[in-house]
């Protein structure tokens, strides 16, 4: 994560960066990739976020909510 500024576009169909998703942890008490998407709406749309398995774009994702959930609630 130390790569990534807050400001990083986690989810581009929603437009959510790692700042919000990262408050959404902290401060709203998501503590999963769905209850961030019902606090953010991130990975709501086509998904490509959520995890390297559910990308299907091209190029890939860079950041996935899975590894920030791994990061910031385990």
């Amino acid at each position: 994560m130390a790569d990534f500024k807050y400001s990083y576009v986690v989810c581009n169909c929603r437009k959510v960066t790692l700042g919000e998703i990262v408050h959404a942890i902290k401060e709203e008490g998501a503590n999963s990739i769905e209850s961030i998407g019902d606090i953010t709406d991130a990975g709501t749309a086509c998904g490509c976020c959520r995890s390297q398995k559910d990308d299907f774009g091209d190029p890939k994702m860079n950041l996935y909510l899975e590894q920030i959930v791994e990061k910031f609630v385990n």
